[in-house]
């Protein structure tokens, strides 16, 4: 056992060490330029030292006891490990991250800062606030502030409730940990509808890891897991204390500690992202729909003595009706998905035949992509399967547990309804949403069935094989967490860098255009770069700048450089090195070809006008390229 602990030890400093060496190297090597892919432009010394301290927080997790010092310093490391994986954007310098919706956030954050919005008539500004208040307490750009929050805040919110709501479901030796290995991995980012960059949705489907362990603490009374005996008017709790009934039911406080903050949590949750609010309270209502009719069935068993979520649910659903109608793209969306309800468009599965087309021009493949994006979803959703089966069966052995995982399946329902909603209208990618955030739960319930069988079969003989398995698959499973984790090439996605010269470059092109001159570009126009110079409420209510949306340039009028066929008058053109990069080195000229990008350079009436660090802006005037011969 000392040797044990001998080496437990000399492996965390190890460890410490590895991650200390790539914090430092991170940090010592800022970006230059647009990078294509964070994991190749980052130094090999950062993974390599990440590399060791996961190992080693793996290996002293599932060798060292649980009440042991050693056991919670490799938790730390492993936890610290991760979110530094998270934060490399942060760590090498970068000035934004998120090209797209993330740069109208920054700009409605600039309007929260500098006063001309409030956060009353945004529909979501929990992050944007917190960034203000952060880039303020802190001294830093506004940018940076939003991904500090983004990138550590959130973040760190769902690696630590994830484990503490794994743990009171599963209350065993080895459930905090293996729900903290199962939160780093960070399965409700899909990077198709969920992404590490300042994204509303994405930071409410982490903070929702907050709400959920608060509301499984409030119903289950955290810390007095009650066992009934057979009849009587009294309960006995493992506390030794005891409870009086009235009316057959245990007598409760109105208001707790616990459930005033799962109140306040409901608040946050809405003021983040609505949507993602209504489907926490779904949730809720679920469960409490459970609760409900356990009691109209018996007055005894676990279910019918947990608190009932019934007001907090009506509470958060509440808190979504009095917040969420006030603004017009709430109504508009609904509209909207209804009609596409009922009216014929393309299904899922022709999206996807769409998508595997394009994937496969690019030498892709959609099998192996899904495998890439979902290796842990498939994982911890088998392993929540088999114990909601098990538990809505009775085979599981505690009764708190049994009737957790049961609820569990009653919360899932009505969430499972809505991802069958927004499925049938096809908007978008929203059910991709919907799947993120059911992971959360089922996160929890992946881990804790790990953490149950492990339990099972400590102190028998395969004890040992067991633990040597479930650390297997770890080990397996953490690599992919961390490769999946930001946008690459590795899943066929550009990475969401902002460079300092792409902000400067659109920003001097808007200080001196010519009004009444629309702008165009690449997969779409100027109005993200519009958001964050003249703010995203002005540019959306009272900005009339020509090509704010639909200035995208065709494939074929990019490919042929007939801009004078295809535009009636003078336009902007603006290309970055991102798009260029992307379009070339990635996507391999599928939509825009390199002799495209050859051909500003050549073709008559195509001027180049300004060349920053990250943008090339033309001016394009009856630019045709000529007739061959």
């Amino acid at each position: 056992m000392r040797t044990t602990q001998r080496l437990s030890k000399v492996g965390l400093i190890v460890g410490y060490v590895g991650l200390f060496v790539a914090v430092v190297a991170a940090h010592r090597s800022p970006t230059r330029r647009y990078e294509l892919s964070i994991y190749a432009a980052t130094p090999g010394a950062v993974w390599a030292g990440l590399g060791v301290a996961l190992a080693v927080a793996v290996v002293v997790a599932f060798v060292a006891p649980r009440r042991r010092r050693e056991h919670a310093g490799a938790l730390l490391l492993a936890a610290a490990s991760m979110l530094t994986v998270m934060a490399i954007p942060i760590l090498r310098g970068y000035t934004f991250y998120g090209p797209g919706d993330s740069l109208s956030h920054l700009g409605w954050a600039k309007e929260l800062a500098n006063g001309s919005l409030l956060a009353s008539n945004l529909l979501y500004p929990g992050m944007h606030v917190a960034s203000v208040i952060v880039s303020r307490i802190a001294a830093v750009p506004l940018s940076s502030g939003m991904l500090y929050v983004v990138l550590w805040g959130f973040p760190v919110v769902f690696v630590l409730f994830v484990p503490l709501a794994t743990q009171l479901v599963a209350d065993t030796e080895r459930a905090f940990a293996l729900g903290l290995f199962g939160a780093v991995l960070f399965v409700p980012l899909n990077n198709i509808a969920l992404y590490p960059v300042p994204h509303p949705a994405s930071q409410a489907i982490l903070f929702f890891s907050f709400v959920l362990f608060l509301a499984l603490s409030y119903a289950v009374r955290y810390g007095r897991r009650t066992v009934y005996a057979d009849g009587g008017g009294s309960t006995e709790r493992a506390d030794g204390g005891r409870a009086t009934r009235r009316g057959g039911l245990l007598a409760r406080r109105r208001l707790t500690g616990i459930g005033a903050l799962l109140a306040l949590a409901s608040l946050a949750i809405v003021f983040v992202h609505p949507q993602q609010a209504l489907n926490a309270g779904a949730f809720l209502l679920g469960v409490a729909g459970l609760q409900f009719l356990a009691r109209r069935r018996t007055r005894r068993g676990q279910i019918a003595a947990h608190r009932s979520l019934l007001l907090q649910a009506l509470f958060l659903l509440g808190a979504f009706g009095v917040w969420s109608p006030r603004f017009n793209r709430v109504q508009g969306a609904a509209i909207s998905t209804i009609i596409e309800v009922l009216r014929s468009g393309p299904t899922a599965g022709e999206l996807t035949q769409s998508k595997a087309v394009s994937l496969s021009a690019v030498g892709g493949s959609l099998p192996v992509l899904f495998v890439k994006l979902f290796a842990g979803a498939i994982v911890f959703s088998a392993l929540a399967s088999a114990l909601l089966g098990l538990g809505v069966l009775g085979r599981v052995a505690d009764r708190d547990t049994r009737a957790l995982t049961r609820e569990f399946v009653a919360g899932l329902v009505p969430v499972l309804c809505l991802f069958g909603l927004f499925f049938l209208a096809s908007t978008g990618d929203m059910y991709f949403r919907y799947e993120g955030f059911a992971m959360v739960p089922l996160t929890v319930l992946g881990t804790a069935a790990l953490a149950l069988g492990l339990g099972r079969i400590d102190g028998v003989p395969t004890g040992q094989i067991g633990r040597a398995v479930v650390a297997l698959l770890v080990v397996g499973l953490v690599p992919m967490g961390v490769l999946g984790m930001h946008s690459s090439p590795y899943i066929y996605q550009p990475s969401k860098e902002v460079t300092r010269g792409q902000i400067d470059g659109y920003e001097t092109g808007f200080a001196h255009r010519q009004p009444g001159v629309r702008w165009v570009g690449l997969r779409g126009g100027p109005q993200r770069y519009v958001d964050v110079y003249y703010g995203t409420e002005y540019a959306l209510n009272r900005l009339d700048f020509p090509g704010y949306k639909y200035g995208t340039v065709n494939s074929s009028t990019f490919a042929n450089a007939s801009y004078g066929t295809a535009f009636g008058g003078p336009r902007y053109f603006s290309v970055t090195r991102s798009s260029y990069e992307s379009e070339v080195g990635l996507y391999r000229g599928f939509r825009f070809p390199a002799r495209g990008f050859r051909e500003l350079e050549t073709t008559p009436g195509v001027n180049r006008i300004e060349t920053g660090g990250g943008v090339r802006l033309y001016y394009l005037r009856n630019a045709t390229r000529p007739a061959a011969g």
